[in-house]
């Protein structure tokens, strides 16, 4: 889990990972950096939201793979070992 000031949800259906929900004490998006770790996985970003407030930015990215087929197992880790990173290095 990221420091203070940062917390990271995935939304899993079963074993299989649908979303992720950033929410930063920031006002610059992370999608871009997100985005582009996803897709050397083979991952794209169906939709996304982004709600700021005054003190903090809420962003929500649905994931899906380029080939159609779900983000499971192995590749749920690496999307997890992928994003986690980035959301620390940005909250510093």
């Amino acid at each position: 889990m990221p420091g203070p000031g940062a917390h990271v949800q995935f939304e899993q259906q079963g074993s299989e990972l649908k979303a992720i929900q950033v929410v930063r004490e920031a006002r610059s998006p992370i999608i871009v950096s997100i985005q582009r770790a996803l897709f050397t996985l083979g991952i794209v970003v169906s939709s996304y939201h982004a709600r700021p407030s005054a003190t903090r930015l809420v962003e929500r990215l649905v994931i899906e793979r380029t080939d159609g087929g779900s983000i499971d197992g192995a590749l749920t880790a690496k999307t997890k070992a992928a994003i986690l990173p980035i959301v620390l290095e940005s909250h510093r």
